[in-house]
C-alpha cells in the first residue's frame, strides 16, 4: 500500500509512521496526543507557505503600452503573446510589438504596442500607399529597401514618427561641377583726329574679346535645377582693346549756293512708314514719317537740324534708328515701293541750320 514519509526533525518524540491513503487512520499507540497536534499544524503550514511560494512566482506585474495609453496590470500568463490576449489588445498583422509574442514574462515587463497607420511614399517619381508601424520616417524606407543617400532630403524629417494619413517624400539630391566659358568685352580708346573729317573713324586695332571660365557647382532636386553657386574663375584669355580716331575736323563749303555750310560725306538708306516691324508713322521727335524727314546719329547731326541732301533734296532731322549710327543717314518715302528703289547710296548731307537745345530753352 502507497505510504507518506514524514522526515525526522519534527520533534524528537514523533517517529517515522505510516499513513494509509484511503481508509481509517489508525494511530500508533506509540505516538503521543500532543505530538500528533504538533504534526498536524506543521503540515498546514507548510502547504500554506508552498501554496503562496506558487502563487507569487506565477504573477507577474507589467506595464502595456498601446499608443499614448499606459496599461500597469497583474498578471499570470506565460507569454507576451497570452498577456496582450488577456488584456484585450488585437493586432493586425503590420502592428508590432517591442517583444516577440512567444517571449516568456518577466517581472516589471514593459509591452509597447506600435499600431500601423496608413502612408503614403514618394520617391523616385513613385507614389506608393502602405501601412506601416515603424517608428520613423527612415525606418519607414529602410523597411520598403528605399536608400537614402547623404544628401538627400526627406519630408518630413528622417527621424520623424509617421502619423495616419502622411505623405513621406524623398528628394534625391545631386551635385555637379560644370564649367562655363564666357567672354570679356573689349574696351574701346577713341581719340579725336583734327586732320580727319568730322565724324570719319578710323579704325587702328579692331580689339578682340576675353575669354574667362567659370566654375559652377549644381545642385539639381529630383533631377531639376535648385541651386547654382559659383566656386571659382579664371581668366584664359586677355581682352585685347580697340583703339580708333574719331576725325574733328570740320569741312565747310567754299563756293556755290552752301558756300560756309558744313557738308558731311555720309551713306544713305531709306524707309517708309510701317515698312518694316517696329517702324510707324509718328517718329522720334513727333513728326509724321514720310518723305522729307530723315534718320540721323543724334551724335553727327542733332535733331531738329535743317539739311540738304544731294540727290534727295531738303529735309529734317526728325527721327533716330538703331541701325543708324555715325555717318548714316536714313531718308524717309512716301511708300515702301520708293524705299526699296532707292536702295544704298553715297551721298553728301549740308547742314544748312544746325539745331542746338540752348535754342529750344531761350523760346
Amino acid at each position: 500500500m502507497p505510504t507518506a514519509a514524514i522526515s525526522e526533525g519534527l520533534s524528537q518524540s514523533v517517529h517515522a509512521v505510516a499513513l494509509p491513503l484511503s481508509g481509517p487512520i489508525r494511530i500508533s499507540p506509540q505516538i503521543r496526543a500532543g505530538s500528533l497536534s504538533a504534526l498536524i499544524v506543521t503540515v498546514g503550514l507548510v502547504s500554506a507557505f508552498g501554496g503562496g511560494l506558487i502563487h507569487a512566482y506565477l504573477r507577474k506585474d507589467i506595464q502595456i503600452v498601446v499608443g499614448d495609453t499606459v496599461t500597469t496590470r497583474a498578471t499570470y500568463k506565460r507569454t507576451v503573446g497570452q498577456a496582450l490576449d488577456e488584456a484585450g489588445v488585437q493586432l493586425t498583422q503590420e502592428d508590432e510589438v517591442s517583444l516577440l509574442l512567444p517571449t516568456r514574462l518577466q517581472e516589471g515587463m514593459r509591452l509597447v504596442v506600435r499600431r500601423a497607420v496608413p502612408l503614403t511614399l514618394m520617391v523616385d517619381g513613385k507614389t506608393v500607399t502602405l501601412r506601416s508601424a515603424a517608428p520613423s520616417a527612415l525606418e519607414v524606407l529602410r523597411r520598403r529597401h528605399v536608400t537614402v543617400h547623404a544628401h538627400d532630403k526627406v519630408f518630413p524629417s528622417r527621424g520623424v514618427a509617421p502619423a495616419a494619413g502622411m505623405t513621406i517624400r524623398v528628394v534625391r539630391i545631386q551635385q555637379q561641377i560644370i564649367v562655363e566659358q564666357v567672354e570679356i568685352p573689349y574696351h574701346v580708346q577713341s581719340s579725336s583726329d583734327p586732320l580727319t573729317p568730322r565724324g570719319i573713324i578710323r579704325i587702328k586695332a579692331p580689339g578682340k574679346n576675353g575669354l574667362k571660365e567659370r566654375a559652377f557647382k549644381i545642385t539639381f532636386a529630383d533631377g531639376q535645377v535648385a541651386h547654382r553657386t559659383l566656386v571659382g574663375e579664371r581668366v584664359v584669355r586677355n581682352p585685347l582693346d580697340r583703339v580708333v580716331t574719331m576725325g574733328t575736323q570740320i569741312q565747310m563749303v567754299s563756293r556755290g549756293m552752301f558756300a560756309g555750310r558744313e557738308v558731311l560725306q555720309m551713306v544713305a538708306t531709306a524707309y517708309s512708314p510701317y515698312c518694316c516691324p517696329g517702324v510707324d508713322n509718328i517718329t522720334a521727335t513727333g513728326m509724321y514719317a514720310g518723305y522729307g524727314v530723315v534718320a540721323v546719329d543724334p551724335k553727327i547731326i542733332p535733331l531738329r537740324s535743317r539739311l540738304y541732301i544731294e540727290g534727295y533734296g531738303y529735309a529734317v532731322a526728325g527721327d533716330v534708328g538703331s541701325w543708324i549710327k555715325g555717318m548714316r543717314v536714313d531718308l524717309g518715302f512716301a511708300t515702301k515701293g520708293e524705299a526699296i528703289r532707292y536702295g544704298r547710296r553715297p551721298v553728301r548731307v549740308f547742314i544748312l541750320h544746325k539745331y542746338e537745345r540752348k535754342q529750344a530753352s531761350a523760346k
